[in-house]
């Protein structure tokens, strides 16, 4: 008797784990089917001196700022917007590794020289809600371990327009070295 009372409450477990296990699963693959937020991905391509081969360095995806969610909440909702005619066109670049913080208004030690200094980048639609910021920047200089790419809606650097970034693989550029960038993004719903 004892032996069947163990066996029982065995089942028992074993039949609580597996229910527990089945709403785990469809748990998960409900979440999987629901509709992604907007996302944010730079692709870094690096062209050496002499070569006209670009070298994919990296993807990755980036992270959006307080700043920036209040800047597309602007531009979207609010008639009185102060940068009503700004947009999120400027590219910049950092060799800094710190973490991404959602409170930065700027990326840590934003390069301003050398060929590397922020720039208006190329739009491009593709496809519904999807666009692409391209820019290729040519080093008139060293910089070791360029890492940090910042989506900005002004052309001013250091000026607290940071609206996204990313971090890309670091990749030291010498002068004449070439980094492309295209930061997409991508609006779901």
């Amino acid at each position: 008797m004892k032996n069947e009372n163990f066996v029982i409450s065995k089942k028992k477990a074993l039949y609580t784990v597996m229910f527990a296990l089945m709403i785990v699963s469809v748990g998960l693959v409900s979440l999987s089917l629901m509709p992604k937020p907007s996302a944010f991905h730079v692709y870094a391509y690096v062209q050496r001196a002499g070569s006209d081969e670009n070298i994919l360095v990296s993807y990755h995806a980036g992270s959006l700022t307080t700043a920036g969610k209040n800047f597309i909440e602007g531009i979207l909702g609010d008639d009185a917007f102060a940068n009503a005619t700004h947009y999120i066109q400027f590219g910049s670049l950092s060799c800094n590794d710190t973490v991404f913080d959602a409170g930065w208004v700027n990326i840590i030690d934003e390069i301003v020289a050398d060929g590397l200094e922020r720039a208006k980048m190329t739009y491009a639609s593709t496809g519904d809600g999807v666009w692409t910021m391209t820019h290729q920047w040519t080093a008139l200089g060293t910089h070791t371990d360029v890492q940090r790419v910042g989506m900005n809606w002004d052309s001013v650097a250091n000026d607290g327009s940071l609206a996204w970034a990313d971090t890309i693989t670091p990749v030291t550029l010498n002068s004449g070295d070439k980094l492309t960038i295209v930061a997409t993004t991508t609006v779901t719903g």
